[in-house]
């Protein structure tokens, strides 16, 4: 299926621009994000001046639609802004993926949608995309009752878009949707009481008998972006999956996690500590010398992964072409791969760094405890992952047609 096209070079060199913007206010935050990150973690929340900063910065509204006062960048911008941010600090990184991958999917929506959610420009919107909390379909719209846990940036967001499924009389389910409400809607339980990423503040959203209009919900195929919304005509980047996008996204964080990594333990190598009797500067070691050239060649490798799928994604969007079912299941490969790599990389560095990495003094032991929640997250099961891309090989791909 084509939709009309935008130039491709004109799409390329203004999405470039805008990311180059991005990721460099995002990078001159780093010193910033590292000074308050262990307060964060105690916090279990961001700190407020962290908060007022990404959000003045326009941060959280890297993907946030032109139309409605954000930089409207695309998957990649996505990915590399996340990564400049959670090379900062994990916990920052991961709130500005949620909010970012959010607000692409507010391009699935109506304009009069999305002014209600932007009455101002700087509002944050999050999302949960399980569906555990049921409802009933009454006039105008829907009746919901649950929770949703997880709720990433909860302590920063003005809206959330939640998945839930639709009861028919008989209480079966008739079919998933997902509802933009508003947080003042919603009470929070605190529930977020984890060895890594604590300061996400990921805790329970709890809703009563909301009613959500019609309007204010998204249907199954177009959140799987097996059809594409008329808005935005202007804005064509926002013709993508958004199940696709979230799954790729997630690595972002991930890879600046692993960047903050190889910051820590460079810096360590070049003052050139003793390791050993053997070894009186730890730079005259070939195995530790050969351990950090592997790391560096593992980032590299996941990021030229993520990169490439990120483009992929996005340059389909920009020529109106919805995305084969092998296609998704490509850059599912794509984000096991480089998620695998980012791991390996930072098990590779702690090599390096050696008990002292583990002293709570040494932030190298935040990355490493924030990384290893992070990279098992749902949305980013490296097992599964591998394995619609091995069946989409096989030509095998129905086998998991919901998710892709």
């Amino acid at each position: 299926m084509t939709i009309h096209a935008v130039s491709a070079t004109e799409a390329a060199a203004d999405a470039a621009g805008t990311r180059e913007k991005l990721v460099h206010t995002a990078h001159e935050l780093i010193p910033l994000l590292r000074e308050n990150a262990e307060r964060t973690e105690r916090d279990r929340r961001l700190t407020d001046e962290v908060t007022e900063a990404v959000r003045s910065a326009g941060l959280f509204q890297a993907c946030t639609p032109r139309a409605s006062g954000g930089s409207g960048g695309g998957v990649r911008t996505l990915v590399e802004v996340t990564a400049e941010l959670a090379r900062g600090d994990g916990s920052t990184g991961w709130v500005a993926f949620i909010a970012n991958a959010t607000a692409f999917g507010l391009g699935l929506f109506p304009d009069d949608v999305r002014a209600a959610v932007y009455t101002d420009p700087h509002n944050v919107a999050i999302s949960q995309f399980t569906p555990i909390a049921a409802a009933t379909e009454v006039d105008g719209g829907y009746r919901l009752t649950g929770k949703w846990p997880f709720a990433s940036g909860s302590h920063q967001a003005q809206w959330t878009l939640t998945a839930f499924k639709v009861l028919d009389d008989a209480g079966e389910v008739r079919e998933v949707r997902y509802a933009l409400m508003s947080a003042a809607d919603l009470t929070i339980e605190d529930t977020w009481y984890v060895a890594g990423m604590a300061g996400t503040g990921s805790n329970t959203y709890i809703a009563n008998d909301l009613f959500v209009p019609s309007g204010f919900t998204l249907d199954l195929d177009t959140f799987m972006g097996r059809k594409f919304p008329s808005w935005l005509p202007e804005e064509p980047g926002y013709r993508a999956p958004l199940a696709t996008v979230a799954c790729l996204a997630i690595v972002g964080p991930i890879m600046g996690m692993a960047e903050a990594a190889w910051d820590l333990v460079l810096d360590s190598m070049k003052s050139g500590r003793p390791i050993s009797a053997a070894y009186s500067d730890i730079r005259e070691a070939p195995g530790y010398r050969l351990a950090l050239a592997d790391a560096r060649t593992a980032i590299d490798t996941g990021r030229f992964h993520l990169l490439r799928a990120a483009d992929g994604i996005d340059s389909a969007a920009h020529e109106g072409r919805i995305l084969e079912v092998g296609e998704r299941a490509k850059l599912r490969g794509d984000a096991a791969v480089a998620t695998r790599s980012f791991r390996n990389a930072v098990d590779l560095l702690l090599d390096i760094g050696g008990t002292r990495s583990f002293a709570l003094s040494n932030p190298l032991q935040r990355v490493w405890r924030d990384i290893e929640v992070a990279s098992r997250h749902g949305l980013n099961n490296v097992l599964m992952n591998r394995e619609e891309f091995a069946l989409s090989l096989l030509g095998m791909d129905q086998a998991f047609p919901d998710s892709l």
